[in-house]
C-alpha cells in the first residue's frame, strides 16, 4: 500500500475547501427553514463583526460558509 504524504493530502484538503466556498457577494434563497432558521441565528454575529458576513441569504447577512453549505447540500439556489 501506498502512504500519501501528509503535505499533499493537506494540500488537497485545502483545495477542497477553498473550491467550495462561496465567495463574497454571494446571494441564495431557500425554503428551508433548518437554513432560515440558522440565517436569523446569525444576526447577532453580523451584527457585531460585519466583515464576516459578506453573503446573503433571503436578504439577511450571513457568513459565506452557511451559504456555500446551504448551496452544497441542495438547500438554496443562488439568487440574484
Amino acid at each position: 500500500m501506498t502512504r500519501i504524504p501528509f503535505r499533499n493530502l493537506l494540500a488537497v484538503a485545502l483545495c477542497a475547501m477553498l473550491a467550495a466556498c462561496a465567495s463574497t457577494g454571494t446571494r441564495v434563497t431557500t425554503d428551508s427553514d433548518a437554513y432560515k432558521t440558522m440565517a436569523r441565528s446569525q444576526q447577532w454575529w453580523c451584527s457585531q463583526f460585519d466583515s464576516t458576513c459578506g453573503c446573503m441569504l433571503d436578504d439577511q447577512k450571513v457568513t459565506c460558509a452557511l451559504a456555500s453549505t446551504c448551496v452544497n447540500t441542495g438547500s438554496c439556489k443562488q439568487g440574484q
